[in-house]
This record gives C-alpha cells, structure tokens and sequence, in this order.
C-alpha cells in the first residue's frame, strides 16, 4: 500500500456505527455514532480532541452515508477524493466466514444465509455492506473476520458434545468472536516486548469475552457458536441451559425472533437489575442501596472471575491478565472487584495505578510491582487490526 492510500474502516455493531479513516498507515478521524437519549449522537475524534456533531440521521442504517459527509464538511477528505479500500468487521457464525474476504455477490448471499442463526450482528453488517456498495460501486470493499483469530484453537476446543456427524453437517462449531480486539491486544504487547507464553484478555464491553492466548496464537475463548454464549454482559444472558430457554420461551408464549430479542436486549445486567445495562448506572444504584443492581453486578464479576480461571487452567497456568474494552479499559472498579478474587493466581493491583488508568491510548500496567504477576490495560483498536488485515 503507498503512503496515501484512503482506507475507511466501518465496524458496525448492534447498537452502534464506528468508522476510521486512514492514510497509509496514520489514523486521519474516528467517528462514532451511538444512541444517546432519544436520538442519535455522532463524535468526531481527531488526534487528542473530540466533539460532538450533528449526526443527520433518524437510525443507524444511516450511518454509512453520513460518514463521508462528516469527514468531507471537517475538510478531512477531499470533494474528489474516495476510499481506495473500506473494510468492514464481519461477526457471524459459519467456517467460511472464519477467513477475511473480497464483498461481492457470493459474500452477500452467505451473509443472509447465516442471518437467522445470528440476526442481532448480521443484520447490521448487511445494512452496512449494502449502504457502502450503493456508495462506492468501484471500491474494493473486505470483509474482516472477528472470529479468525481464534482459528488456532486445537481441534478438542472446538466441539460442542454433540454427534460430529451433526456439527460438521450443519456447522455448528464454537467459532468465538472480539478475535480482532484480542489480536490487537497481542500485537500491542509483543510490540512492547511484553508477550509471555500464557495471556488472559478479558475484552470487557457491551459484549464481553475471556480469551486464552497462548504463545500469541488463541487457545480458547468464551464465545461460541454465537456471541451469545459465555459471559453475563450488558444486555445478552451469556450461557444458558438449553432447557432454561426452551422454558422462557414457552412460559411467555415467545417465537424464535422473540426468545432472540429477550436474550440478546433483555437480558445480562440489565435484565438481572431491572434498571440498566450501564456499569456506571449500576454503580450508582448500588450506591444508592438499590439491592438488584449491587446483585447484577456481583453476577457479572463472578462469571468473568470463573472465566478467567476456566481459561488459566486450559493454559496450566497465566503469566499476565490483559483489560480492553470500555468496561475493562475504563472501570478501575470492576477492574478491583475482579482482580481482588485472583490473589491465588498471583495477580496483585496496585490501587494507585489502576484508579488513575480510565482512558488509557497505549500499554498501561497497573499490577504491584514486584509482588504481582504483569496486569495491562490496553486500548482496543479493532480499526487498526483490520487496516493490517486489508494491507
């Protein structure tokens, strides 16, 4: 790639839009829509400075047209200039879309087909696609896989206890996602010189997931078949007996569309609570003496603490826990409530550095020096692994 190529970097979410712009291998502007009270809030991030702007927009499908006209009236690009490349973060289940790939007709089709086993991600990545294809007809556009990463698991971490037969034939495989957050987390280490053999990262955001890293390569992760599985998160129950959903959904009378909606929105922190999704809210209310949402996040805590252990003990053992995401990279209280229940694991904070670490843009270490195995908090710049993967 030569010093000025345009890439545009679009990750969508299912409760938000992220896009970075590039020029060669410098971030030019991030811009980030998201829900705020009743509308649709749009942040410019430009070096060190961000503000707000006018999103423009009545939904999230919207988005990927507003973009450029941001960057445009900002004078960050051009009236003549144009992507040279866009790549856009692919999260659904299916070996094929465990490789990264060019978005043509083919891609679309295998993307719709996938949409009902995982309609929460795969419908806004196709109203993403769609919009960037009609924007941009003759800009090659990458589909980045979020499950790639873990292609490296051994093959005995990869099976459900179902008939092979059934798995191979319907592709029902513990696949995991955030692999792009947790490769660029390994990255930052090794470009530090900080990568040890065992790595624990916990990616904390709406979504959450533990991930063994082991010599740099994924070794296990929380997620499976979906970004259902696993951890209690924000609004998604995390792991669930088969039977339990199979009770909710006959109890309060609910078809497919809607035992997915209840256990993807309804859920996690918030359904545990009754009153929200956010930590910083919870937090609050617990503070308040408001008893479901102290226990909502005593839940959340406990199944993080057990992932980690389930994820050392594939390893035989860690050699440093690894926070991204927002709630891992800016909570320095869930960071202590977690952390102080792995004294056994020999992961020691040090309060000072952890209460001091809320918003951190490179490798923070907030371990107790000389007495605690290495505690980092990393930024997670999912963007920027998958600029690499388009280079």
């Amino acid at each position: 790639m030569g010093v000025e190529t345009l890439t545009l970097i679009a990750n969508p979410g299912s409760a938000s839009r992220k896009y970075g712009l590039f020029r060669g291998s410098s971030a030019v502007a991030w811009i980030h829509f998201e829900h705020e009270n009743d509308g649709i809030a749009c942040t410019l991030l430009q070096g060190k400075e961000d503000r707000k702007l006018d999103a423009r927009i009545g939904s999230m499908d919207q988005a990927a047209g507003r973009v450029v006209g941001v960057l445009r009236e900002r004078g960050l690009l051009a009236a003549a200039d144009q992507p040279h490349a866009i790549a856009i973060r692919v999260v659904a289940p299916g070996a094929y879309f465990l490789e990264d790939h060019l978005v043509d007709d083919q891609f679309v089709h295998q993307l719709e087909s996938a949409m009902r086993h995982a309609p929460l991600h795969i419908t806004a990545t196709l109203q993403e696609v769609r919009s960037l294809r009609e924007q941009f007809p003759d800009v090659p556009i990458h589909g980045i896989s979020d499950s790639g990463f873990h292609i490296t698991k051994p093959d005995y971490a990869w099976n459900y206890g179902i008939r092979l037969e059934d798995a191979d034939r319907f592709d029902i495989k513990r696949f995991g996602y955030h692999g792009l957050s947790v490769a660029s987390a390994i990255h930052t280490l090794h470009k530090h010189e900080k990568l040890p053999p065992r790595v624990v990262v916990c990616h904390l955001g709406s979504g959450a997931s533990v991930t063994a890293v082991y010599h740099g390569k994924s070794f296990d992760t929380t997620m499976g078949y979906s970004p259902l599985e696993g951890l209690i998160m924000s609004t998604r129950s995390g792991s669930l007996d088969v039977m339990a959903a199979k009770v909710l959904q006959e109890s309060l009378g609910l078809d497919e569309a809607g035992l997915e909606e209840y256990l993807n929105h309804q859920s996690g922190l918030l359904g545990i609570s009754g009153v929200s999704s956010d930590i910083r809210m919870l937090l609050q209310y617990e503070a308040d003496g408001h008893h479901y949402a102290g226990l909502a996040l005593k839940a959340y805590v406990h199944s993080v603490v057990k992932a980690i252990g389930q994820m050392t003990a594939a390893m035989g053992g860690a050699d440093v826990l690894l926070f991204t995401g927002m709630v891992g990279e800016r909570s320095f209280v869930m960071r202590e409530r977690i952390v102080e229940r792995l004294h056994y694991l020999d992961f020691l904070l040090d309060g000072r550095s952890n209460k001091a670490c809320d918003n951190p843009t490179e490798l923070v270490c907030i371990s107790r020096l000389a007495h605690s195995r290495p505690i980092f908090v990393i930024h997670a710049t999912e963007e920027a692994e998958m600029l690499r993967h388009v280079k």
